[in-house]
């Protein structure tokens, strides 16, 4: 299972890598939503993907919000349920 991060910017994900400082990845364009983790995870039983965010930025006091995060994420990626 490789942990991934994220940060969501106008209800759009922004993915990279977990050796990236999350407040490296803020730009100017927009405010940001959440932050935190995520990883994919495939069910041994349908071979089906699922989104699962969890964590916080601590270089940006902010938290995740999975269940809003984990649908956006999703939708991004093409994965549906």
């Amino acid at each position: 299972m490789i942990i991934q991060k994220y940060l969501i910017v106008n209800d759009t994900p922004v993915l990279f890598s977990s050796s990236i400082l999350h407040a490296d990845m803020v730009s100017a364009a927009g405010k940001v939503e959440s932050a935190g983790f995520f990883v994919l995870h495939r069910s041994k039983a349908d071979h089906s993907l699922k989104v699962i965010c969890f964590g916080e930025s601590s270089s940006l006091l902010i938290s995740s919000r999975p269940d809003v995060d984990q649908q956006l994420i999703s939708s991004y990626l093409g994965i549906h349920d």
